[in-house]
């Protein structure tokens, strides 16, 4: 009977390491995939980044941008229509990532969301533009707008 209190003590104690080694992987998989979360959002960024990009330079899509953002009020209906809809594309891009970002508390995404806002609204007009339409994104997301929007460039530390 004492040997079979040994083996079992020596069972409950080799439980006891899987246990903790169980609680060491798992512990290491989370955090691994925490890293791949937060590089994925920075990935999303650059992707929406990069398609905005690719719209805005097919056809003329760039002169009507950059006449909207130096002359607003200038636009014809139709080049208006192409400007809020080119707006509209870079904000809804910007708000998935930014949503993405604010969950996975990617710090350095939300600055660079908060730059784009910024560089975005040093356009005439362009709170003019997100006021007639912020009711259409997530209350989050227009906070944040609301708090970078019309602010310097330059001051990004405080854009998160």
């Amino acid at each position: 009977m004492h040997l079979l209190e040994e083996l079992g003590y020596l069972g409950s104690f080799i439980n006891a390491l899987a246990m903790i080694g169980s609680v060491i992987y798992l512990a290491l998989q989370v955090r691994q995939a925490n890293r791949l979360a937060r590089l994925s959002a920075i990935d999303a960024l650059r992707d929406a980044t990069n398609r905005f990009r690719e719209v805005l330079l097919s056809n003329d899509n760039l002169d009507v941008w950059v006449k909207g953002i130096r002359q607003r009020p200038e636009l014809s209906d139709s080049e208006r229509y192409r400007w809020d809809e080119l707006a509209l594309y870079l904000m809804d891009s910007t708000q998935a990532t930014y949503l993405r970002a604010l969950h996975l508390g990617e710090q350095f995404t939300t600055r660079r969301i908060g730059y784009t806002i910024r560089y975005a609204s040093t356009a005439p007009g362009y709170s003019d533009w997100w006021q007639s339409r912020r009711d259409r994104f997530h209350p989050d997301f227009a906070r944040f707008v609301d708090g970078n929007i019309g602010k310097p460039v330059e001051s990004m530390a405080d854009a998160v």
